[in-house]
This record gives structure tokens, C-alpha cells and sequence, in this order.
């Protein structure tokens, strides 16, 4: 963390709480762009490995008619917990928690105003399983929705919605095992399963404590230590708190706050989550330092 004086940033494009959303997606997983004719097979490869096959003809307008012409497709693939955390996808659904095998997110637009396009016909995906996997045949197929948790919602409007209650088919193709599945529609699809029920739950706070006496905007995430998952922290006036967390989980909660362009970053370890409590030294923090930190969750 820095010691030295810290310059503020220069301008803020949108509200404070957004802007953070913004300024961590920004450094988050990149969008990768691929250019595809969508009167042809087309078989795309993400930098991570990811490979979405779309037929002809399954890419339309938004009021069905076929696509003429060259499209514009975006990738972004979210695996590791800091990728997650960076590009604002908690593994949460109504707030229970997820383990994560992975997320992407597909778009398709065409011309220089980017017309949103549809699917008229699923887009095969294979995702490539990743290590530190508890139970990874066990992984269900989750779509971007809405929340419908509205106590703490906090203007957070992302969720995940299981798609299907069957596990996501696991394929092994040239050494490389895959979940395979379809997309229907131009969204975000993760591969997640839910932490099982056996331990009881609670509410934990993170308290930052800093010279500040109140932050502009506040944004926390827990990142668990022995799952590969983070759940979302919702901010008070004066803390950041997670609920329905597993009582035996232990995790990191990390903080970013912001007041008068400065930015401020703190983590505190929880050894279990039934602590329900831990103090965050914030300190000012540089732009840089703070998406290296992230970055290396």
C-alpha cells in the first residue's frame, strides 16, 4: 500500500457507487472481439478457452429478421475469483451462495451503432473446467436475470437464475475436459453449483476503520479461502455486510471505498465465517496499486 501523498482522480464520469463498478470492470476480464459472417458455421475460440460454435443463420435483428452481413461478437470469460469480483458477477443466486466453475458473457451487434442483435437458434458452448473445484460434476447451468432480493438490494439489479436442474454435461476433448452447453440467448451463463445447507448461517460485517468518517461509495466483496466463490457485501452508512454465508467458511473481505476522487483499500481475513465481525484498515490507495492488489486475489 502506498505511503506517499496520493493524487485524486481527476474527474468522475457517473454517480460514485458506479463509477467503482465502472473503474473495477474496466481493469476486469476484457471483451474479446471476433468478427463472423452469420450465414456460416462459425467456431470461436476465447483467450481462455472457451468455444462458442454458432450455425447459420442463427444470429437475427431484434425483430427476428435474418442478418446480413459481417456481425461483431464479444467474449468476455470470467474464471478466477479475482476476474469475478473485478467484472461485479458475485457467485450468489438470491443471495445463496455458488461455487464457480466459470463465467462468460456473449454479445453480438452489427454496424457502427452497434444494433444489439438475437439468437434464433442456441449457440454451443464448450467452457474448460478449471482446477480448485470441490465438486465439479456437480455444476448446474446459472443465466444473468434480475434480483428479486430487494432487503438488501442496494440498486444491485444482476442475479444469477438457474437455467436447468440437471448437472452441465462434462465433455473431454484433445486432453481438455469441458462443460457443454447451450446458449438461447446473448447473455451472461456461468456453470456454478449451490454450497450445500448442512452448516448453519449467518451475517458477517466488515467495519472498515480509516480516517474517513463516511465514504462516498463503498464496494465489498468476501472471497472465500477453501471454495472457489465470492460473495457480495451490501453497504451501510458505516460497513459492508454479506448474509446467508455458511457459519465454518473462512474468507477474505476486501473493501474499496472513495470519497472526494481519493480511493481507499482495505482487507481483513475471517478464519470462520461465524466471527460475523471484522475491522478493515483502509488506507489511500493508488489506481494501480489498487487493480495489481485485486488482480492478485
Amino acid at each position: 500500500m502506498t505511503t506517499q501523498q496520493v493524487p485524486l482522480l481527476k474527474s468522475l464520469q457517473s454517480a460514485p457507487q458506479q463509477y467503482l463498478k465502472e473503474l473495477l470492470a474496466l481493469y476486469g476480464p476484457p471483451d474479446q472481439l471476433f468478427q463472423a459472417d452469420p450465414e456460416k458455421n462459425t467456431v470461436l475460440v476465447g483467450n481462455k478457452g472457451t468455444r462458442l460454435t454458432i450455425p447459420p443463420f442463427a444470429i437475427t435483428t431484434p425483430l427476428g429478421r435474418p442478418v446480413r452481413g459481417p456481425v461483431e461478437i464479444r467474449l468476455k470469460e470470467a474464471f478466477t475469483q479475482a476476474e469475478m469480483l473485478m467484472a461485479g458477477r458475485p457467485t450468489t443466486s438470491e443471495d445463496r451462495l455458488m461455487e464457480s466453475a466459470g463465467q462468460i458473457m456473449v454479445r453480438a451487434s452489427q454496424g457502427e451503432g452497434g444494433l444489439p442483435l438475437k439468437l434464433a437458434l442456441p449457440v454451443a458452448v464448450r467452457m474448460p473446467m478449471q482446477r480448485k473445484l470441490r465438486n465439479p460434476m456437480s455444476m448446474r447451468l446459472f443465466l444473468g436475470a434480475s434480483s428479486t432480493f430487494r432487503s438488501y438490494a442496494s440498486g444491485q439489479n444482476f442475479d444469477w437464475g438457474m437455467a436447468s436442474g440437471g448437472s452441465v454435461r462434462v465433455r473431454k476433448a484433445e486432453g481438455q475436459k469441458y462443460y457443454d452447453f447451450q446458449l438461447r440467448d446473448f447473455n451472461w451463463a456461468g456453470c456454478d453449483f449451490f454450497v450445500a445447507r448442512r452448516s448453519s448461517r449467518c451475517m458477517v460485517t466488515a467495519r472498515p476503520a480509516s480516517p474517513v468518517e463516511k465514504f462516498d461509495a463503498l464496494l465489498g466483496y468476501l472471497v472465500f479461502k477453501d471454495i472457489h466463490a465470492v460473495a457480495r457485501m451490501y453497504p451501510g452508512k458505516h460497513n459492508c455486510t454479506a448474509v446467508n454465508i455458511p457459519e465454518k467458511l473462512a474468507a477474505t473481505a476486501h473493501l474499496i471505498g472513495l470519497v472526494e476522487g481519493q480511493l481507499y483499500y482495505g482487507c481483513g481475513t475471517i478464519r470462520r465465517a461465524a466471527e460475523k465481525l471484522v475491522d478493515v484498515n483502509m488506507q489511500p490507495v493508488l489506481e494501480k496499486e489498487l487493480m495489481e492488489t485485486l488482480r492478485g486475489i
